[in-house]
């Protein structure tokens, strides 16, 4: 039987798509000495699946006492398909992620942290899923939210999300733009004990719109947006090109760079944190994170992933929670 400490916090943990790489880098994470003691951890998957991964799983619980498993019964062992995504695999994805919002609900668990599920998947068990951060908030109740990605020394908070780019452009406005800004600059306050925030918001087209020659969307509507985020918090510039931003948080001079969409944020925090980068949910009344990327069917089921952003996810999930929870 797994041990408990009172005094800690309880993580939950989706182990994501059971085909891909999400029951390994959980394993993995909770087998390494630096989550060693650091809470209790509630892996919500089928043992099925996490006992296939022997070796991984006898060494999490071998090296990590305060671990138990929340076992759904819904994948047999003969049905493991190791790489290939399936209606199966998506209705089973969901149903870790509900059930963990359970926990979360019935206060069984303090936080989340998510494993890497896939959207096609989920799309194909018939249920219209854009997204872990959508569907959760949507769980809570919750209007205003954002998605911030942190790796290295960059902090990147999404205006719009999975999105075609074609329709970026429509989707951004004034209120989702205010909204990104000030709930970045609770977080950043908060969580990441920066007591003056300095947020950047990018513009959307190249050169800032050239005063609208490149692009109107810079003069209509972000621009107003940061003069009136100007009005309420101290250390916000923009809008400004993306290039430019980015090399200034790059150097320590930002504490975050609003992006107005996925790639435009995503693409230089991947670079120079591609496997230790981390979701955040802001807005949520609990800490909810992620790895920073995906169910690399590719490689699952072969011993080959690198658990380093689930092991981030889960200690940024915990420093996150005992900082909220202080007075």
């Amino acid at each position: 039987m797994p041990s408990y400490s009172l005094n800690k916090p309880r993580v939950a943990i989706t182990t994501g798509d059971p085909f891909g790489i999400g029951p390994e880098i959980v394993l993995k994470a909770l087998a390494s000495p630096e989550l060693r003691g650091l809470a209790n951890f509630l892996i919500i998957g089928d043992r099925s699946v996490l006992s296939s991964l022997t070796k991984f799983l006898n060494a999490a619980i071998r090296t990590n006492p305060h671990i138990a498993i929340v076992d759904l019964r819904l994948i047999s062992k003969d049905s493991i398909k190791w790489g290939r995504q399936s209606v199966l695999s998506g209705k089973a994805s969901l149903a870790y992620i509900d059930r963990a919002i359970e926990l979360i609900k019935y206060r069984r668990a303090d936080c989340l942290v998510t494993a890497p599920v896939s959207k096609e998947a989920i799309s194909r068990a018939g249920v219209k899923f854009s997204g872990h951060t959508e569907y959760i908030a949507k769980a809570f109740r919750t209007d205003k939210f954002a998605m911030m990605l942190t790796g290295g020394p960059l902090r990147v908070t999404l205006v719009t999300r999975h999105l075609p780019l074609k329709a970026v452009a429509k989707a951004i406005t004034g209120e989702e733009i205010s909204d990104c800004i000030a709930l970045s600059h609770t977080a950043l306050k908060r969580y990441f004990g920066i007591k003056h925030p300095r947020i950047g918001v990018a513009s959307l087209n190249p050169h800032g719109g050239e005063g609208g020659s490149i692009g109107k969307e810079e003069e209509r509507v972000i621009k107003p947006a940061v003069a009136r985020a100007k009005r309420r918090f101290e250390g916000i510039t923009g809008p400004a090109s993306s290039e430019a931003l980015f090399y200034e948080a790059f150097r320590g001079k930002l504490d975050c760079v609003i992006a107005m969409y996925h790639d435009q944020g995503l693409a230089p925090l991947k670079m120079v944190a591609r496997d230790n980068s981390i979701n955040i949910t802001l807005g949520l009344p609990f800490v909810r994170t992620s790895p920073g990327h995906g169910t690399a069917f590719d490689i699952a089921g072969k011993g080959l992933a690198n658990a380093g952003s689930m092991i981030e996810a889960i200690k940024m999930a915990v420093d996150m929670h005992k900082k909220g929870e202080r007075p």
